[in-house]
């Protein structure tokens, strides 16, 4: 009998499910090709081998752009093999018979991914988080009571520290609020196998602490497995190790892989002390008394604060606090309550914006939830152009020099040569880590006066996050580039150019440097 998580291969014909009673997932040469690729040219997944015990957990790690999240996806029955085939162990069948069937593999598996993510940020339903845990168990669990339901999803709220969140709308969540609720419903299904992608990412250091309670609690009896880039993120208890580059599997991590597995890379150096400008520098935004309302809750309070030319900010504070709720403010995509009063004097202009037009190509958000939203069929370089008229979409043909400057701005964030590649290739199918850095060079197209960033780094890779923060920093060193605003959980994810900082809690918000 091979162990845990032993590789499989060389493939292994006309097998018998019912000899495999111990596993939960077997997968047998499975290559497989994305929805987007009718003609099979770039297969996501190759030749993959692998099965997966019962407490035989496991860490996934590869750059981006690997075939890790589809890997998960395939696991979870989402995803289905152009050759080979992947075995699920039947929860029913007492003898352990593995089926084929992806409605088997859907059963056994709970996933909390970017993608997930990503889907309810586009579908924006009108549902409550109790609402959301409670149809997930419904419909992983035919016949479960209401009543059991909803004690389990409060359960399992509970367990994350995010009880509060039950009774709210899924639009009205922050980014990290959106993640807990997804969790929350992963936990409370108390499926066979836990898949999480990047599960941390938009979590605060509180609720990281409460979700790998649970999870160490969860993994006594079901079987985790989970791809990060970041290894610190990695419990103990999870000692299973994989690879994955260029969609090929391997159950040891490579000699020179050090880049991406070590605690440390990918993490900014430390920023110098600020120097004192005194108030010499012109304001570019002034916030006086400032309140926000979201769906008639009150997420900002009396905001006073000044950002001068020439300042880079982290601004940081605990899931719900409203950072990214200042974030759509600053860029037009929010609006002040009244009594409150924001100027955005933009030197593009030399003079005050009068209208969101002027706003929208002064100020430039990258977020979550713009990369969300956007889901053209376009190629990197039509993304990246689109910054030039801020555009969600493309609405004009863009002349050679365009094409150019976006292809330079691709090269400041893609150093080691793969910009020219992924300037001709649908962003349908690229990783959510290409995909971060495409959004940072269109943000930069036009020449704008701030960029707003909000967790820029999620779902990067540390060699990618160290290009992305070198890239912000050469960008700050031209001078005088555009304002900085940095939201970040990860204290190691802010670039050296951000001096001053600032924390928002409970909506109010604290200058510290």
């Amino acid at each position: 009998m091979r162990a845990a998580g032993a590789a499989c291969c060389p493939f292994e014909t006309a097998l018998d499910p019912v000899k495999f009673p111990e596993l939960l997932v077997r997968i047998e040469g499975v290559t497989c090709y994305l929805p987007g690729d009718p003609e099979r040219r770039h297969p996501v997944l190759r030749d993959i081998c692998w099965q997966i015990a019962p407490g035989g957990h496991c860490a996934l790690f590869g750059p981006n752009g690997a075939g890790k999240s589809s890997l998960l996806r395939l696991v979870a029955g989402e995803l289905w093999p152009a050759r080979g085939r992947i075995l699920w162990r039947g929860q029913r069948n007492e003898a352990g018979r593995m089926e084929t069937s992806p409605i088997v593999g859907r059963s056994l598996c709970a996933l909390v991914s970017p993608a997930v993510q990503e889907l309810w940020q586009r579908r924006a339903p009108e549902l409550t988080g109790l609402e959301y845990i409670m149809g997930v168990i419904a419909g992983a669990e035919f016949g479960v009571a209401e009543a059991e339901c909803e004690a389990r999803a409060r359960a399992a709220a509970a367990s994350l520290d995010c009880a509060e969140l039950l009774a709210r709308r899924l639009p009205a969540l922050s980014q990290g609020q959106l993640r807990l609720v997804l969790l929350a419903g992963a936990l409370a299904r108390n499926p066979a196998l836990l898949l999480l992608d990047e599960c941390l990412d938009g979590l605060d250091a509180h609720h990281r602490r409460s979700f790998a309670g649970a999870l160490e609690a969860y993994a006594e009896r079901g079987t985790v497995i989970m791809a990060s880039h970041r290894p610190e993120s990695v419990p103990e208890w999870c000692r299973g190790r994989a690879w994955l580059d260029g969609g090929r599997l391997s159950l040891q991590i490579p000699a020179g892989a050090e880049n991406f597995v070590t605690a440390e890379a990918g993490r900014a150096k430390a920023a110098p002390a600020p120097e004192d400008t005194g108030n010499a520098a012109p304001a570019i935004f002034e916030l006086s008394g400032v309140s926000v309302y979201v769906e008639r809750h009150k997420a900002l309070h009396d905001i006073d604060w000044t950002v001068r030319r020439g300042e880079h900010w982290r601004l940081t504070g605990p899931n719900g606090s409203g950072k990214s709720t200042l974030l759509r403010l600053l860029a037009g995509d929010a609006f002040a309550a009244a009594g409150g009063r924001l100027t955005r004097f933009l030197p593009s202009l030399g003079r005050e914006a009068r209208t969101l037009e002027e706003v929208r190509r002064g100020v430039r958000l990258v977020s979550d939830l713009s990369q969300a939203l956007y889901g053209y069929p376009l190629t990197g370089v039509e993304l990246v152009c689109s910054g030039l008229d801020n555009s969600i979409g493309v609405y004009r043909d863009f002349s050679a020099a365009e094409q150019e400057e976006a292809l330079a701005r691709m090269e400041l964030f893609f150093p080691e040569g793969e910009a020219g590649r992924l300037a001709a290739t649908s962003i349908r199918h690229m990783s959510t880590g290409e995909l971060r850095r495409l959004f940072l060079a269109r943000a930069l197209m036009g020449a704008p006066d701030v960029l707003l960033l909000d967790e820029p780094c999620s779902g990067l890779d540390a060699v990618s996050r160290r290009h992305y923060l070198e890239g912000l920093k050469r960008l700050a060193a031209e001078g005088p580039g555009p304002a900085l605003v940095f939201v970040s959980h990860e204290a190691g994810d802010a670039p050296a150019c951000c001096t001053r900082e600032a924390r928002l809690c409970a909506g109010r918000l604290a200058i510290l440097a």
